[in-house]
């Protein structure tokens, strides 16, 4: 297969126009031989990287130790709270408001969450509602914004020290008018 591209007249460096057309010869079965390893290599790093620093899901980006994990999306909790102008503070289910983040959204925004896209979510917290719907509070629009202060926070399942506990995935975001 890719082996028998090799050659010994392809390592002649006497000059001869046969050397110098060999040297691409030589460049191209390298390139052929290397790209694709190399591709996957830098895809593991950068999904591996993007995994310790950025929150990604192991379970996205590439996909490397995501059965070494039980931290997957269904597991990641999001919390959001609302404080209104009474003073009184709501814990909120995002999942629950569709007229305030879509279900793509909400994944998104579970498996690799970013400081700019919880501010943002925080701020449009701030001009919404509370709203009670099967035992949760849901977040619909309000026209008054009458809110203090919106908190989010991404949060995953973590498994040491033979327990499994819930760690922050990224900071407490607090957004106020």
């Amino acid at each position: 297969m890719g082996f028998k591209v090799l050659r010994s007249s392809w390592f002649k460096t006497d000059g001869s126009p046969q050397a110098q057309s060999s040297g691409k010869t030589v460049a191209m079965g390298l390139f052929q031989l290397g790209a694709i390893p190399g591709l996957l290599i830098l895809v593991a790093l950068r999904q591996i990287f993007l995994v310790h620093t950025a929150g990604l899901s192991p379970w996205h980006g590439g996909g490397f130790g995501m059965f070494a994990s039980v931290d997957r999306d269904e597991r990641r909790v999001f919390t959001a709270t609302l404080t209104d102008c009474g003073g009184q503070t709501w814990p909120l289910s995002l999942a629950a408001s569709p007229a305030l983040l879509s279900p793509e959204a909400y994944t998104h925004i579970i498996t690799a969450p970013s400081q700019a896209r919880l501010e943002a979510l925080a701020k449009r917290l701030l001009y919404s509602q509370p709203q009670a719907s099967n035992g949760q509070y849901s977040a619909v629009p309000a026209n008054d914004g009458c809110s203090r202060q919106a908190t989010v926070q991404v949060w995953r399942l973590q498994y040491s020290d033979g327990s499994l506990t819930y760690e922050p995935v990224s900071p407490l975001v607090e957004v106020e008018p």
